[in-house]
């Protein structure tokens, strides 16, 4: 082919008829609209409604020391008992919504009824920070803190705070909440909690 032909009217035109009917060009666009279509699916997703894969098996051993204590707890000290597992911290501006519910839960559950144990682990914070919220909202149940790892937050495979895990007195996660818990809401999980355990005696 000669300098001139390359030159000619249409030579260009041919070139670029070629590359879009090439099978690879389609392959790389398809590729690309999938991605495209798979992380806008992905950005419509409510994390709340997406189950976790926790729930039914065993919950992962954890074992922290108390902030607004003097106490240690680990989950294998707990069996037997059911328990309402909370993730917090004191920046998270939900888990204000949450605070005094739990607190009264803890009352009611723990102190009273003695039918579950109520924890709350705070993660990405500080003792101070973390004691502070507490006081403000009168938490009195154990209150642990991750450590800069957020080893346990992992473990549970977190989204983000607040979310709690009720587990049963055999250790299996029950249920997740993934944002603040409602009294009706923990009143129907800690009902189903120590149903079991009535049901297993």
């Amino acid at each position: 082919m000669s300098a001139s032909d390359a030159s000619a009217p249409g030579a260009g035109q041919d070139s670029s008829r070629s590359m879009f009917t090439s099978w690879k060009f389609w392959t790389v666009i398809g590729v690309l609209l999938g991605m495209v279509a798979l992380f806008s699916y992905g950005f419509t997703k409510d994390p709340k409604l997406v189950p976790s894969p926790l729930v039914g098996k065993a919950a992962p051993p954890f074992s922290v020391n108390q902030i607004n204590g003097t106490g240690k707890v680990s989950l294998a000290d707990l069996k037997g008992t059911p328990v309402i597992l909370n993730f917090w911290a004191s920046w998270c501006v939900a888990c204000r919504d949450e605070a005094t519910i739990l607190q009264a839960a803890h009352m009611k559950y723990e102190e009273q009824e003695h039918k579950v144990r109520v924890i709350g682990i705070a993660i990405q914070d500080t003792p101070d920070k973390a004691l502070a919220f507490a006081k403000h909202f009168g938490k009195t149940y154990f209150l642990g803190l991750d450590n800069d790892q957020g080893d346990i937050s992992l473990s549970y495979g977190l989204y983000g705070v607040p979310e709690t895990f009720f587990i049963d007195a055999n250790g299996q996660i029950a249920y997740k909440q993934i944002g603040p818990v409602s009294e009706q809401g923990i009143a129907e999980q800690v009902a189903k909690l120590t149903g079991s355990v009535k049901g297993g005696s």
